[in-house]
């Protein structure tokens, strides 16, 4: 069996596959509670690990986590995560073995989604608890001199914004994130509501709901469209959960169609994950059977 784990700032993803596959054979999921520490976590992700594989040693396995991550496995840092310069596939390979691969999580559901595809140029965006991108440019993993590409959710768009998780102002998460809908509500409010809550109070015009809501999109889809024409990508997926509500993710569609710079045979397309459960999962589970000889 190979074993694949995405870890979210929210939740934990973890599933085993057959060595030929591409669909789990089992999955487990928990809460990350990264603020818990990194050993009480570690110890519950290997607990489940183990479970899944009955005991076995995994044939190789492979982390997608939030935040930049080198070429060694190290977490060098992830704001949503709370952790810095952790060495984290050291710490895994005690329990797992050494074949294994980390990557950042918006990297591996890059090439994921480039992969079935068959496409050479696509950005990846997660709209999740944090924001971030990964990039796949002429068919590889674009990380970037500092492994840091794509960290658009720590990208300042209003100097007087909201603080972020990073400690600047301003920051494309701050304004746009889940995360970040839920703190601006609250600062407005006083209410401590989820983003699923927010969503549904904006989308009957309620305010100040509406206004958050549609600014928090708008914002995030002028900075994609950038992206989409900076870059030239052909393809422009749209993951985590605040993409699969259809007000929000409407408003990201819609902008970038009608606002990126139209040349002659160029064509955007803005779509959903194709890859299924967890994109990041699958995506580091390629990555580590090519790293490592498997079956891809």
């Amino acid at each position: 069996m190979d074993l694949a784990i995405d870890i979210g700032g929210t939740k934990t993803f973890v599933a085993t596959f057959d060595e030929e596959s591409l669909v789990p054979h089992e999955i487990f999921q928990f809460l990350t509670e990264s603020h818990r520490g990194f050993e009480d976590f570690l110890r519950r992700l290997t607990e489940t690990g183990k479970k899944l594989l009955v005991g076995d040693q995994p044939n190789l396995w492979g982390i997608s986590t939030a935040g930049v991550v080198d070429d060694d496995g190290n977490v060098l840092w992830s704001p949503n995560l709370g952790w810095k310069n952790l060495p984290l596939k050291q710490a895994v390979s005690r329990f797992f073995g050494d074949k294994g691969f980390v990557e950042n999580d918006c990297n591996a559901a890059a090439y994921a989604e480039a992969w079935v595809r068959g496409s050479k140029n696509l950005a990846y965006v997660t709209v999740s608890t944090g924001i971030g991108m990964g990039l796949v440019l002429e068919g590889k993993v674009y990380r970037g001199s500092h492994y840091a590409a794509g960290e658009i959710g720590h990208t300042i768009v209003d100097e007087e914004g909201p603080v972020c998780s990073c400690g600047r102002k301003g920051c494309l998460q701050a304004i746009s994130s889940g995360r970040g809908l839920e703190n601006l509500i609250q600062s407005i409010t006083g209410e401590r509501l989820r983003c699923e809550d927010i969503f549904e109070k904006a989308r009957t015009g309620l305010e100040p709901y509406f206004q958050v809501v549609f600014r928090g999109a708008k914002v995030l889809a002028r900075f994609l469209t950038n992206i989409v024409d900076a870059l030239d990508i052909e393809v422009l997926v749209l993951g985590g959960g605040l993409t699969r509500n259809e007000f929000y993710r409407n408003v990201l569609v819609e902008y970038v169609q009608r606002n990126y710079y139209a040349t002659p045979s160029k064509k955007i397309s803005v779509e959903l994950p194709q890859v299924q459960p967890n994109p990041g999962a699958v995506g580091v589970l390629l990555l580590s059977r090519q790293r490592f000889g498997g079956t891809v």
